[in-house]
């Protein structure tokens, strides 16, 4: 009979489609860590630069300013240093040139993001693949043994649904890791664009001769 409900036992139990889905749940645990980490560290890294470039703006003017992203890991910095490029020749080329460069940032946050959705959306069919399978196996090995209990055959179609728990355990995370992910990317992307718009005006409205 189906007893062995422990982990082990169960992949044993659900097959090569629940080895699949086990290994995609590796990949999938592994990307929400490493997208976590680095939405963490985007917008650490925002609103780390962002008032000591406004105070060296304050202080000193642009060209420290200038100095200052060009040495810096955060996201605002090479937003800037398009808008710097561009220093003095009016607000709206500046605010272009700085816009595209913040979209080029936040490509960065929609890395992996493709393969986690694909995770979601595709392991609870994966796991009915597998439960297709084992129920047709469990029916054909009935046929094989006739006369054989009707328990024999609820112990495999058991067997066989757990190739759909497992998928259904794989994609809930996945889907919830995914949707929150963009809602986190969208985020990010309004604090960019506030941050950066402190500075369309000062960098539109001064020359700077960013190639010293």
């Amino acid at each position: 009979m189906f007893q062995d409900l422990s982990f082990l036992g169960l992949i044993q139990k659900g097959g090569i489609t629940v080895v699949v889905l086990a290994l995609l749940s590796v990949v999938s645990i592994a990307i929400m860590l490493e997208r976590a980490w680095a939405f963490k560290r985007f917008r650490r890294d925002l609103f780390e630069l962002f008032p000591a470039i406004k105070r060296a703006v304050n202080e000193s003017g642009l060209p420290a300013a200038y100095q200052m992203c060009k040495a810096s890991s955060s996201p605002l910095a090479p937003v800037l240093l398009s808008g710097f490029e561009r220093s003095g020749k009016g607000k709206d080329e500046v605010s272009s040139a700085m816009e595209l460069a913040g979209r080029m940032e936040l490509t960065k946050l929609d890395r992996y993001l493709g393969v986690l959705g694909t995770i979601g959306s595709t392991a609870p069919f994966i796991g009915l693949f597998g439960t297709v399978l084992g129920i047709i196996r469990a029916f054909s090995d009935l046929a094989i043994a006739e006369g054989a209990s009707p328990a024999a055959v609820a112990d495999g179609i058991a067997e066989a649904l757990v190739a759909t728990a497992a998928g259904l355990l794989v994609a809930v995370p996945a889907v919830a890791a995914y949707n929150f992910f963009v809602r986190s990317a969208a985020s990010r992307a309004l604090e960019l664009e506030t941050c950066a718009s402190e500075f369309i005006e000062p960098i539109g409205a001064n020359g700077l001769e960013t190639k010293k």
